[in-house]
């Protein structure tokens, strides 16, 4: 089951996509502007987004480019608009866009759309409880860590937190949503607590340029973790 978040301020054309994608086995989650949209993803992690543009409060181009901006290119986003236009189509897909789809559309087809969509960004495949990131593998079942073949010992909460960390490559995680994923609530955790395990993680795990990848501190935001070519790096910049 893949989480998809849709914005869209058409009751109607919302209900109807909501129908359509949950029988294809997907959770669906709707705002109806802009800002909420934001918000949401801030707060929660998504599989893809399926923005219309003309949204209130904040068009689906400016959501568009706060996902980029802070979430990364790993997500997957989806224009569906009433926007015919090829100035329009090569404005999104050139903002960032997966893919664009015109109103009116047929649901069938849209459903395509977005299992393909789903299907380039993160395959579905038997072994998705295993993460494998440079000369790291995480069993997400067993909630086991190995670094170059060997057992990485971590706490129940340290191993919540890597695990969101690759689950989410290239994309800024929040510290408000670290905070509910590991401990279950958010804003009762002070940022030094998840500061502090955070440490743990970068050094148990030997987070660093030299091993493939780097885990940066991102202002006022949270945490992001890149791969990076381990042959490129001169000297150890993690931070």
């Amino acid at each position: 089951m893949k989480r998809i978040l849709l914005v869209e301020d058409d009751e109607a054309h919302a209900s109807a996509v909501d129908k359509s994608l949950q029988s294809s086995g997907h959770e669906i989650f709707k705002v109806e502007d802009g800002e909420g949209a934001v918000k949401f993803l801030t707060e929660n992690l998504v599989d893809l987004v399926i923005l219309d543009w003309n949204l209130p409060k904040m068009s689906g181009l400016d959501v568009l480019h706060w996902v980029r901006a802070h979430l990364g290119s790993g997500l997957g986003v989806l224009f569906l608009t009433s926007r015919p236009l090829e100035v329009d189509v090569v404005v999104a897909l050139e903002a960032g866009a997966d893919e664009y789809v015109v109103k009116p559309f047929r649901l069938v087809e849209l459903s395509a759309r977005v299992n393909a969509l789903l299907r380039r960004s993160k395959p579905d495949d038997a072994s998705q409880h295993i993460l494998r990131v440079a000369d790291y593998v995480l069993d997400l079942n067993q909630r086991s860590v190995l670094f170059g073949g060997e057992n990485v010992s971590l706490t129940t909460r340290e191993f919540e937190l890597a695990a969101s960390l690759f689950g989410n490559l290239g994309r800024v995680v929040s510290r408000d949503l670290l905070a509910k994923i590991a401990w279950g609530r958010e804003h009762e955790i002070a940022s030094r607590t998840i500061d502090t395990h955070i440490y743990r993680i970068r050094r148990k795990l030997q987070l660093n340029p030299k091993n493939g990848l780097r885990l940066t501190t991102v202002y006022t935001r949270g945490y992001r973790l890149d791969e990076v070519n381990a042959t490129d790096v001169i000297g150890d910049a993690d931070g």
